[in-house]
């Protein structure tokens, strides 16, 4: 789903994360419009996922693309730094996500990676 806080508006997304106990770096990321903005809701196409490192000046790592769902499953890099993270969501919703029409973002609370 999308929310349209307004024209030309980006909505917030609410973001969930999960992790496996028999794998520590791998995670379910899921996510869904935030209803106390009060938008208008229609369907997502696309999501595209990113992980943050958060600190002084937060990055933003590319991690995956999802189509037509509201969930994914994520294995953490062994190489990855330890620190805090967060997981952040674009989600377009129409196929032209590369057409810079983003609908929603939302930012999973803050984990730590050891």
């Amino acid at each position: 789903m999308s929310c349209r806080a307004g024209l030309g508006g980006t909505a917030a997304l609410r973001v969930a994360i999960e992790f496996s106990a028999a794998a520590p770096r791998s995670l379910v990321v899921s996510w869904s419009p935030d209803t106390v903005s009060g938008a208008h809701c229609k369907k997502l196409e696309y999501a595209r996922i990113f992980l943050v490192a958060l600190g002084t000046e937060p990055q933003r790592i590319y991690l995956d693309i999802v189509d037509r769902h509201p969930a994914t499953s994520l294995q953490l890099s062994e190489a990855l730094t330890a620190g805090e993270y967060a997981i952040e969501i674009d989600a377009y919703g129409s196929a032209s996500w590369g057409d810079g029409r983003l609908d929603a973002r939302g930012r999973s609370t803050s984990f730590t990676v050891v």
